[in-house]
């Protein structure tokens, strides 16, 4: 049996969303044993998706091991802006560790006899495998470089750039940024899509029959928390949203952290306003949703994806501040091409390529 490891950040839950499917294919198509590494939460989210997915036994291939993983970007409380004191601080933390952890690390591997391993982003991972002779397929829209580049210490993306130089094999999601190609100068790259958890079309159905009118999905991730309530019971949509989203109205309904199925909620709605995270925007591509995306300028991967988003007539871009004028913002979506061809699920893709390391 080939035994494969997942190594994701435990930065929110997008780089776990989009690596479920991968985890499905791997495990569905060969007789493969599949070991995940991120943190206790998101480890639960995969669980709860997974046992939906797959056959008890094809579940049984599947174990999880719960860590810290990855530091990933720290916004000040109430914003959408980097903390670049916390963010400095936790980097230098996360680095000076990083050594050791990658030793311990290499001889599980060895110890456990490993023959592959994907990376969506921790690089202390990268360095295990490299201690321990693993091929290791790094997978993802950007390195933390080019975005840490922007507003840390050359000390800290430099220490960073020279764990994805020895990146062997990696492979680029669509909307990816053109900068991390610069980091991983010594990797065979092959581009590839997008993919998702799938959409349940009993559950889609279900959500959209308690409602007579348009439905607007509203998420903001986890590290966003505004305060200043809006208003919208006087328009005429009915709002799903997650927690910390402003909105107030007996037609909003907000849908816990704990939802195992949030996709099927974009699937049902009309209008999406998010944050362009890349995991939520491509639940939207494949679900053939309009987009509103919330402009973080100060952050590369979302210009980025916006950007690429905007020139496709894929997406608009909003501020924080148009949020109180949901109309306007509607009919920015309304002036879209709405047409989000061009896309398909690649999991099944990324999971042979692992599997052939």
């Amino acid at each position: 049996m080939k035994k494969i490891i997942f190594y994701l950040s435990d930065h929110g839950f997008g780089h776990i969303a989009r690596t479920i499917s991968i985890i499905a294919a791997a495990v569905r198509s060969r007789e493969t044993h599949a070991y995940v590494v991120c943190g206790p939460r998101q480890n639960e989210f995969a669980r709860q998706n997974l046992r939906l997915m797959l056959t008890a036994e094809e579940y049984g291939s599947i174990t999880f091991r719960a860590e810290h993983t990855d530091i990933g970007l720290i916004v000040r409380e109430g914003t959408l802006d980097v903390d670049t004191d916390a963010l400095t601080k936790a980097t230098s933390a996360y680095l000076a560790e990083l050594p050791e952890r990658a030793k311990r690390e290499s001889e599980w591997l060895k110890e456990n006899r490993i023959d592959a391993a994907l990376c969506d982003m921790p690089v202390w991972s990268i360095e295990a495998c490299e201690l321990a002779g693993v091929p290791l397929l790094y997978i993802g829209n950007f390195t933390w470089t080019e975005l840490y580049r922007e507003f840390l210490p050359e000390r800290i993306w430099k220490a960073y750039a020279e764990y994805y130089g020895k990146i062997r094999h990696a492979m680029l999601y669509a909307l990816h940024n053109q900068e991390m190609l610069a980091y991983l100068k010594n990797a065979e790259r092959q581009e590839t899509s997008v993919t998702a958890r799938p959409f349940d079309k009993e559950a889609v159905a279900a959500i959209k029959s308690r409602h007579d009118r348009k439905l607007v999905f509203v998420a903001l991730g986890m590290s966003a928390q505004f305060r200043k309530a809006v208003d919208v019971s006087g328009t005429p949509y009915d709002f799903y949203t997650t927690q910390g989203v402003p909105l107030a109205g007996d037609n909003v309904e907000v849908i816990p952290y704990t939802t195992v199925n949030t996709q099927d909620y974009i699937a049902a709605a009309d209008y999406v306003i998010t944050k362009a995270g890349w995991g939520t925007v491509s639940e939207c591509l494949l679900a053939g949703k309009r987009m509103a995306l919330f402009r973080r300028d100060g952050v590369l991967e979302d210009r980025t994806t916006i950007r690429l988003l905007e020139e496709k007539h894929l997406a608009a871009s909003v501020t924080a501040e148009e949020l109180c004028d949901i109309s306007g913002i509607i009919k920015k979506l309304d002036r879209l091409d709405g047409s989000c061809g061009g896309f398909d699920d690649c999991a099944a893709e990324v999971a042979e390529k692992l599997c052939s390391l």
